[in-house]
Order: C-alpha cells, then structure tokens, then sequence
C-alpha cells in the first residue's frame, strides 16, 4: 500500500509583539498564577526576536526557526528545542539545563557562559504523522546537533550529551565538561584551551588538531579519539604514580593536622603539603585544615565543600573547578592560585578576627577567578586587587523565579557576570 506523502507542519511567523506577549502569558503559567499559558509553539518561523532574561522554562519550541534571536540570560531550563534552527543566536548566560537539544542547528550561536547541564545535543529525526494513514512521515536525514564555529566558552557542559554533534572549529574555552559524553563527536580544531575535561567518553570522537593548552584532563581516554595533531601544552592530566603513592603520608599529615586544631595544638602538628598533589587524597569536604600550609599544592577538581581553610597558606595552588561551597575561607592566602571555574557559592570570604581589634583579611590578590561562581558569597573586606573575574557569577540584586522541585546542583538563580 502506497503511503500519502506527509503533509509540511504549519509555519506560524511570529513577531517581536506577540512574542511578547506568549512569553508572558508563559511566565504567568511558570509562576502557577491564573491565567498563565505554557508556551508550545512548534515549527513556528520567530527570527531577530530578543527575549533575553525571560522565563522560558519547559517551553516547547520544536523544529522552530529561531535565527538570530537573543536568549542571553533567560531561563530555559528542560526547554524543548528538537530540531531548532538556532543559527547565530545568543545565549549568553543562558540556563539550558536539561534543554532538548537534539538535532538543533547551533551554527555560530553563542552560548558563552551558559549553563548546559545534563542537556541533550544528540542526533535527532522530527517524525510528523499523516492526518489520514496515521503512517506517512517527514522523510529527511538524521539531523546530527551542529555546533560548527559556535562559541560555548565558559559555559557548563557537565553531564551533557554531546554524541555525534558536529562541533568543528568551535571554541570550548574554560567550560567544565564534566561527565559529559562526546562519543563520535567532531571537534576538529576546536578550542579546548583551559576547559575542565573529567571523566569524559571520546569514544570515537574526532579530536585532531583541537588545543587543550592548560586544559585539565583526566579520567578520559584519549586513546579511543583521533588526537593527530592536538595540541596538548600544560595540560593537567590523573596524578602520577608517584603522587598516588605518596597518598598515605599525606593521609597521615593530615590526621596529624586534624588532632592539632581539635586539641587546640595540644597535640598532633600542622600539615604542611606545600607543592603536593592532593587529588590522590579524593574528597576533603568537611575537612578540619585551618591554618594548613598548601602553597602551590594541586586540588584541581577536588571536593572541598564546607571545609574548614581559616588562614590557611594556598597562594599560588591550583584549585581549578574545585567545589568549596559554604567552605570557611577566612583569613586565607589565595594570592596567585588559580580557581578558574570555581564553586565559591555561599564561601565564607571575610576577614578572620584573631585578636580583640585585628583580623586577618582573605586575600585572593592576583588570583584567577575566572568563571568562578560566586553567588551568595561573603567577600566582606577580601583583597581582590589584580584579581581575574572575568565571567565570574555573583548574586544579582532581584532574583528571578525559582523553580523549588530542581536539584541544588542545578541551582540556576538570577546572577550578574563580571566581564
């Protein structure tokens, strides 16, 4: 039996206007007021349209053309855009956690400083159903998620799939990939300078040419991926075999440490892990290491939440894309580290008073801080002179709304980026 051919879904044009006017009715639905309307507008034709630092959360915008649209800081959390022609739009600042992105065309958008957790840029293949045989459908090829020239620097790609998108040429720069999976990915001569790299399936993925200079990557098989011709200057890749073995005297120093600050230097002695590669040492999250000497030590990537660091000596240590939310900071020297890509959110950063009229200020002097986030963070009097904050997030001063039922670790409250 002969199949109809299918017929071509309704191409809606939508203006600037009554964009306006959906997304507000949209936000209303967001914020559970009467009256509010969830935005589904598939296959729609919406180009040049600004909707920046709107509410777009759980849109549907399937197989829409979206061209040249501003979405810079809007929410657009589990958003649905399969199959969207998002050529040279902006995403600044954007949340697309858990976004739909499979099959999206994303060639030359931007999506710096983005949040693209857990979201999906996958192959994807919009089948639309005949009205009468219910069988016919849409035959077009397997759209693969294009991300061609586009520029991701600085956003967050963790746990993101990215498996088989097209992603020649475009610049990763200090984004966190993070779990994510890149299997048969293309990403010849992109930039990956700087980027945080963990635990990453390249299978398959086509990385020659691509720069990872000053990248940290570890945990990811490269030896699955085409890297001909990668640059690889200064890359931060899984602790040597002599730093692992050197884990039980480190576990030891700070057993020692922890004993001398409880008993209040009774007993046990202070650490001092100058120059040593603590990731072998796992998570230190809760630890007791007030006043330790960890002077250009390597934490990169570590899990240091709600630790323990007054005045203690970091300057110049690596701690790029360590967790260190709600961590007690104060009085701490941070002066030359690096806590590019930093989770800073609730840090205790004020002065640590010592005597009845002195304190100790935290200084973060010359520090890198770039796209650290520092939302809700107590910075207090910290010496913050020559420090880089570029990308860094701080609290913005009137939240947006905030969806109660998303995972903490998918926090994605109103923020101001310093650029």
């Amino acid at each position: 039996m002969a199949l109809k051919p299918a017929k071509q879904p309704e191409r809606v044009r939508v203006n600037q206007r009554e964009a306006d006017l959906m997304v507000a009715a949209h936000e209303w639905f967001v914020a559970r007021k009467p009256g509010g309307r969830r935005l589904v507008l598939r296959f729609a034709i919406m180009e040049d349209v600004d909707l920046s630092g709107r509410d777009l959360a759980d849109v549907d915008l399937t197989g829409s053309t979206l061209v040249r649209c501003k979405f810079d800081r809007a929410r657009l959390a589990r958003a649905c855009l399969f199959g969207a022609d998002l050529q040279g739009s902006s995403f600044v600042g954007a949340s697309l956690i858990r976004a739909d992105l499979r099959g999206a065309r994303l060639k030359g958008a931007n999506l710096s400083l983005a949040n693209l957790t857990q979201a999906d840029l996958r192959a994807g293949r919009i089948a639309i159903s005949d009205e009468d045989t219910k069988f016919a459908v849409l035959r077009h090829k397997v759209a693969a998620g294009q991300l061609d020239g586009a520029n991701v620097s600085g956003a967050v790609l963790d746990r993101s799939r990215l498996d088989d998108v097209s992603a020649a040429a475009a610049d990763f720069s200090e984004c966190s990939m993070r779990g994510a999976k890149l299997v048969g990915a293309n990403l010849k001569n992109a930039s990956l300078r700087g980027a945080m790299i963990d635990n990453v399936d390249v299978r398959g993925a086509n990385l020659e040419s691509a720069d990872f200079s000053d990248a940290v990557v570890t945990r990811v098989d490269l030896t699955q991926a085409r890297t001909m011709g990668a640059v690889m200057d200064r890359c931060l890749c899984d602790p040597s075999a002599d730093a692992t073995a050197r884990g039980a005297v480190i576990f030891a120093r700070l057993a020692a440490h922890r004993e001398w600050v409880t008993t209040g230097g009774k007993s046990g002695e202070p650490a001092v892990l100058d120059g040593e590669d603590l990731r072998p040492m796992g998570s230190l999250a809760g630890a007791f290491l007030t006043a330790v000497s960890a002077r250009n030590a390597c934490l990169a990537g570590m899990n240091l939440g709600r630790i323990s660091l007054q005045g203690a000596q970091l300057d110049g240590a690596d701690l790029r894309g360590v967790n260190l939310r709600e961590a007690d900071l104060r009085g701490a020297n941070f002066s030359g580290a690096n806590l590019g890509q930093a989770d800073l959110r609730r840090a205790m950063l004020s002065s640590l008073p010592f005597k009845a009229d002195r304190e100790k200020i935290t200084a973060l002097e010359q520090a890198n801080l770039r796209f650290a986030d520092l939302r809700e963070a107590d910075l207090g009097e910290t010496d913050l002179a020559q420090a880089d904050l570029h990308g860094a997030k701080r609290t913005a001063l009137v939240p947006t709304v905030v969806d109660t039922a998303q995972d903490d670790d998918d926090d994605d409250d109103s923020f101001v980026i310093d650029m």
